[in-house]
């Protein structure tokens, strides 16, 4: 009897493997060949392909996106908080 039940379970674990291959392989199949935007990423955080600069804040050492920094006096910092502390 439990080799019956183990024997279930493997078949059923097989099963499992191959469904979740066998989605991966036809999202792969989905996706264009240049790695350009599809219109409809099925992934969010894909949407966006470009990297952006990291600048580091002066006062905490935590880094941010160059576009949401703020910039005083030739330095930067990741809130206009910290930039007034300074």
């Amino acid at each position: 009897m439990k080799f019956l039940m183990w024997l279930v379970l493997a078949v059923l674990v097989v099963l499992a493997l191959r469904k979740k291959s066998s989605t991966i392989s036809s999202a792969q199949q989905q996706a264009p060949l240049d790695g350009g935007p599809t219109g409809s990423s099925p992934n969010p955080h894909q949407a966006n392909q470009h990297a952006e600069t990291m600048v580091c804040c002066e006062h905490c050492q935590v880094y941010v996106p160059a576009s949401e920094a703020v910039y005083r006096q030739q330095q930067v910092f990741c809130s206009v908080v910290h930039a007034d502390l300074h």
